[in-house]
């Protein structure tokens, strides 16, 4: 295996600006640092971070440990991290759980739930990475982190009671209530509410939002609302029972496939999304911009996120003497398309 003495004596330079130029430190000349770079890449060689580590006491890695990449939040919420981290020449590690391939939508009520995160903390502190980031696949209580961490460690997309743990998460209510308040700008005084499950914290949040902004704006709640699975098909029950009496003229589903649901609904009934009855969504998932006509949503910064999250860990290792945890809450946006309508 080449070593960084051999890097450097292919390029006549020293071992110390051939480390500058991998830590993107340098301030050689650009000749020097693309002939450095090239030896590099025709060697093949590839920097020994854990030895690096042992010699510093970091190894300028960290850990990522997230419930399923399938989830829809997932990819977002790693990109973020991942830039974050690339931009300050940082290696991170991810570790996949697969909780809703493995056990479906309750798998956190499964017993092997906690030993499974529990097994990725110890595995990620034994090759002493320099801090760890839990990617959460829905908000909740994360209760699971043990209180004699080796690293610090920050939650992403959830929150904890653990008062010396950082998380970050995107505002729910405040985004509901500001799609409520665009609604109702729009002329919308009879608004319908698909909701998720009853018990779901972003059911809860949501629901608190447009009930914030029916207040706010001097409305009755019209108390139009039906609890749902979160999937198009309870989107599609849920509409052919809140609009068979023609009252409500705007429906906000608290996600994109219940909207989804209430399209095929109106579409069975001959009518049309934003011109007889307005629809809105939430999560800004890729089929909203596909509906026919693309749905109104709310987009959660999902790479915002992912970056907050890295850029709270960084500054816990760097500075680890004046380190304050914070519940941290990223704002959400409207994306108007074309299925709200005015009156």
């Amino acid at each position: 295996m080449v070593t960084l003495k051999e890097i450097a004596e292919k390029c006549s330079v020293s071992i110390t600006t051939v480390s500058n130029i991998l830590n993107g430190k340098s301030n050689v000349s650009q000749e020097t640092k693309e002939r450095v770079l090239a030896v590099i890449k025709e060697t093949g060689y590839r920097p020994n971070y854990m030895a690096r580590g042992l010699r510093a006491s970091k190894t300028n890695s960290v850990g990522i440990i997230i419930d399923d990449l399938t989830e829809f939040s997932s990819t977002g919420i790693i990109d973020g991290i991942m830039s974050y981290f690339e931009e300050h020449h940082y290696k991170a590690i991810l570790e996949n759980l697969r909780f809703y391939s493995k056990w479906g939508t309750k798998w956190y009520h499964n017993k092997g739930y906690e030993d499974a995160v529990q097994q990725a903390i110890d595995e990620f502190e034994a090759i002493k990475v320099d801090g760890i980031i839990y990617v959460a696949g829905h908000a909740r209580c994360i209760s699971c982190i043990p209180d004699n961490l080796n690293a610090p460690l920050v939650i992403a997309y959830a929150f904890t009671e653990n008062p010396g743990i950082s998380s970050v998460e995107f505002d729910d209510m405040q985004a509901a209530c500001d799609m409520t308040t665009n609604l109702i700008k729009n002329g919308h005084k009879k608004i319908a509410v698909i909701a998720g499950t009853q018990k779901n914290i972003h059911t809860q949040r949501r629901l608190e939002g447009y009930k914030k902004a029916i207040k706010e704006q001097g409305l009755e709640d019209s108390r139009h609302l039906k609890y749902a699975n979160w999937d198009r098909e309870s989107g599609y029950e849920a509409a052919k029972e809140l609009l068979a009496d023609n009252e409500c003229t705007a429906v906000f589903c608290f996600n994109d496939l219940m909207a989804a649901g209430v399209y095929d609904y109106l579409d069975e009934k001959g009518l049309v999304p934003g011109k007889d009855i307005s629809v809105a969504g939430y999560d800004n998932r890729t089929i909203s911009q596909y509906l026919k006509p693309a749905l109104t949503t709310v987009e959660i910064p999902l790479v915002d996120i992912g970056r907050k999250a890295a850029e709270l860990l960084l500054n816990q290792i760097n500075n680890p003497d004046n380190f304050e945890p914070q519940q941290h809450f990223v704002q959400c946006g409207i994306i108007e398309r074309k299925s709200v309508g005015k009156l």
